[in-house]
């Protein structure tokens, strides 16, 4: 991956400050949304409550749309374990954020004892193409816009005390601040616009943020529908123009068959 330089080079400094106050966790109802099972295949995640199940062993991946100037924190808690196991895993559930290169971020981990443990990342700046001018690796990470990654994984030691689930997961995302302009690239990102949100990226993550994720792929099947509705009418004029030519060609031969 390639990040183009800048148009006009500004001040060489990280920012001096921003708020690295722990953020409050989202409370609300929980809407649930599997997820992915690899980077390519992480489900979508806009601000909310979501639910889904983990078993011991695996790893679940999401990918966050965070904009210029926007904060992103995130908790993931594990629900109590059924029955009336007993016993303690060490590391045994993981919060992981990367940015768009896929680059480790800032990782979380907590032990389980059969009750709800939750691990949370600790603050980390909003995205700031300066965070790259500090020696703090989570803060120099927030360097770039685009797609940012939250994996959360279930050590495979869990099974050994408590059973092999699935176990109930909550996740809970914040994104903070509007969405700024970009720092103003000199070209195209390799792939192609990778250090930005795109207008289909905003638009879902806005109505997941706002607790309405299915209409963002109502929107996208309407979209689907409205585009293969125009082609299906394409089609039909072309059919019919062509019915036209070939009847107006018959008639024409019949009035005069030396033709």
């Amino acid at each position: 991956m390639t990040e183009p330089g800048l148009r006009q080079t500004g001040e060489a400094t990280a920012p001096r400050s921003w708020d690295s106050a722990t953020p409050t966790p989202l409370t609300g109802e929980a809407r649930p949304l599997p997820g992915g099972a690899g980077f390519a295949g992480a489900a979508f995640l806009g601000q909310g409550v979501w639910r889904t199940e983990l078993s011991p062993g695996q790893t679940l991946f999401y990918r966050v749309p965070v904009d210029w100037g926007q904060q992103l924190s995130a908790t993931a808690e594990l629900d109590p374990a059924s029955g009336d196991a007993r016993g303690y895993t060490a590391d045994a559930l993981d919060l992981t954020l990367y940015n768009p290169v896929r680059a480790t971020v800032e990782d979380a981990g907590r032990g389980y004892d059969g009750t709800r443990r939750a691990a949370a990342l600790a603050p980390v700046p909003p995205v700031d193409y300066r965070n790259r001018y500090t020696g703090i690796p989570r803060v120099k990470g927030m360097r770039f816009a685009g797609s940012y990654f939250l994996t959360v994984h279930l050590s495979a030691g869990v099974a050994d005390d408590f059973g092999d689930g699935p176990f109930g997961l909550t996740l809970r995302v914040r994104i903070k601040g509007t969405a700024q302009d970009g720092p103003g690239y000199a070209g195209q990102s390799v792939p192609g616009n990778l250090f930005q949100v795109g207008p289909r990226e905003r638009a879902t993550g806005g109505e997941l943020g706002t607790g309405s994720g299915d209409n963002a792929m109502k929107a996208l099947a309407v979209s689907g529908i409205g585009t293969g509705t125009v082609l299906l009418a394409v089609l039909g004029v072309w059919t019919l123009t062509a019915r036209r030519r070939a009847a107006v060609q018959m008639r024409a031969r019949a009035q005069n068959p030396t033709a």
